[in-house]
Formats: C-alpha cells, structure tokens, sequence
C-alpha cells in the first residue's frame, strides 16, 4: 500500500512539474543547442562580438551548448531569412547589423517580413561611424566638403553599396541640396580596399567605421573631417559631427540580436534579461574593449521601437535617393 501511495505522490510530482514547464516556456530554456547565425564570413567583427556573447551565454546557462553558424550571402539576406523560417523556440537566433533595417528600405522582394517575422531581443553594441579624406583633398571641415560639391564632382566611398556609409553621403547630399551627380558613391567589396584607394588618392572621401578609419587618420595618412555619428568620437573631442552643421545627418553601425518571431515572450524576455547582463558585466566589457565599440543592452520593447523609426528612416533617404536592390 505504501509503495502505491509513493508511485502516486511521484506520479503528481511528475505532472505537476510537466504542467508547470507547459505553463512556463522559460522553465528549462533553452532545452537545446542554440545557435546564433553570423551573416557574415568567420573573422569580421559581428562574428567576433558573436562569438564573445556566445561564449559568455553558454557559461551563463551552465555550460549549455551556443554555437555560432557564418552563413554569409545575399546581403545578409540568407542568413536572416533562415532565422525568419525556424522554429520559433529561441534556439535558432540572429547576430542582425544594419542591413536587417535597409534591406526592407531597397527591396520588395524580401523572402521574410521584417517587421512580422522578427522578436527583437537586444542590442548588443554600436560603433560610430567617420567621414574621412585623403590628405591631397583641400577640405577641412564638412561644410567645406558641401561647398565644393556643389561646384564640381566629388566621389565618395565605404565599405559597400547600400550601407551606411554609401547612405550617409545620400542623406548628406539630400540635406544639402548637393546635386546628384555632383556626389557619388563609388562600390567597392570591403574597408580595406576602399581605405587603400582613399589613401592613395584615387578617391577623396570615405565614410567608414570610425575603428577602422582612427589609425590612418593618427598616422596623417587620412584627414578626420567630422563624425558621422551624432556624438564626438572618442579620441577627437574637437572635431564636430556633421549633425551639429547638417541635423539629421547620423549613422551607427550595431550589432543585436534577434529571434523568429512567433518565438513565446517569456523566452524572449529571459533571453534578453541574460543578454543585458552579459553585455553590462565586465567579462564582455574586457574582451570587447579593443574592438571601438560601445556595448549596451535594450529590453525588446526598446529595441523594436528602435527598429521600426530606422526603418521608416532609411526608407525616406533611399526613396528619394532611388536606391534599390539590384
């Protein structure tokens, strides 16, 4: 009798706790591997900021499983559009950058509904980003780079088309009446050999990831002509950002995550609650304090207001600039 009445209160122990999981999707998350997909190649920065939140999660959730998968192409649009087709469990998870917001600004035929097919969970990081000249380039200030622009032809560069960088210049150009044929964008595959052309003077102007750009212009090999983001940049106090000449002018380059988006709020709220205290603790802040980024964490809700105004955003400058996906 004793062992029946035991099999029984075991028995409602076991529902019990089945019902409590049923009722609370965040009781055993995650429950499986989690991936986070990177989409781009192994060893940029987003992968590195990936594999440092990966690393620090897993430790996070006793030791589970955090793999981070490169599926670069397409203009991030192949990784992302697996992220928008998993399960929406929180175990398949995206490292989003800027493009999550412009390609919904330049392309009707997107295979996933940004707006629908997205939890956001957090922000990760940000990096301000620089407009920089070569050094045979007689301009000083961005007032300066206006002026002549508006006389005669100036090309301009970054480390790709339909970036923020390429449309940095647009929203330039369109708060300031620049004629469009008097500045634009010249596509290049990459900083590195936009820098190289910069610096060489086949190009006069760039627009690029500040970390990237501060050592040329501590060398003397490039001229800092303003920030491209709304604060000062960090190491150049006294140089001003183009929005305090031109308001509206300001580009970020971030870095944050995001999930499938029918993914249960509990799970979306527990993940953000761990990325927000990771991205605060002074692990992360250690190993990410050579990469020029600035590390903070949103709850989802901020996030998704976030999104939504840079999307809307970029879609007035590429609409008036006629910029779509080729």
């Amino acid at each position: 009798m004793r062992s029946v009445r035991r099999t029984l209160v075991l028995l409602g122990l076991l529902t019990l706790a089945a019902t409590r999981a049923q009722a609370d999707p965040v009781a055993d998350y995650p429950n499986g591997p989690v991936k986070i997909l990177v989409p781009f190649a192994a060893g940029g920065p987003t992968d590195v900021v990936a594999r440092i939140l990966g690393d620090l999660l897993s430790m996070r959730w006793g030791g589970k499983t955090v793999v981070i998968e490169n599926r670069p192409g397409a203009g991030t649009i192949v990784a992302t559009a697996a992220v928008a087709k998993s399960a929406p469990d929180g175990l398949t998870l995206l490292m989003a950058t800027n493009s999550l917001l412009i390609n919904p600004a330049i392309s009707q035929s997107l295979p996933y509904d940004t707006a629908k097919d997205f939890a956001p969970v957090s922000m990760i990081a940000v990096q301000p980003a620089a407009l920089v000249a070569n050094k045979y380039f007689e301009v000083k200030t961005v007032a300066d780079v206006v002026a002549v622009a508006k006389k005669q032809p100036v090309n301009y560069t970054s480390p790709g088309p339909r970036g923020i960088g390429d449309l940095a210049g647009q929203m330039l150009r369109q708060r300031t009446g620049i004629p469009a044929q008097n500045f634009i964008h010249i596509n290049y595959n990459g900083s590195a050999p936009a820098l190289t052309d910069v610096i060489a003077g086949r190009v006069p102007l760039m627009f690029d990831i500040w970390h990237s750009a501060r050592r040329y212009v501590e060398t003397g090999d490039l001229k800092l002509i303003a920030s491209a983001s709304a604060d000062r940049l960090p190491g150049a106090p006294n140089v001003p950002t183009i929005s305090e000449t031109y308001p509206g002018v300001d580009v970020i380059a971030f870095n944050a995550v995001v999930a499938q988006g029918l993914t249960p709020a509990p799970i979306v709220e527990k993940l953000s609650a761990d990325i927000r205290a990771i991205v605060a603790s002074d692990a992360f802040l250690d190993r990410v304090k050579n990469l020029g980024i600035n590390s903070y964490g949103t709850t989802p809700v901020e996030l998704r207001a976030w999104m939504t105004k840079e999307i809307a955003r970029w879609k007035e400058v590429t609409q008036a600039s006629n910029i779509k996906a080729d």
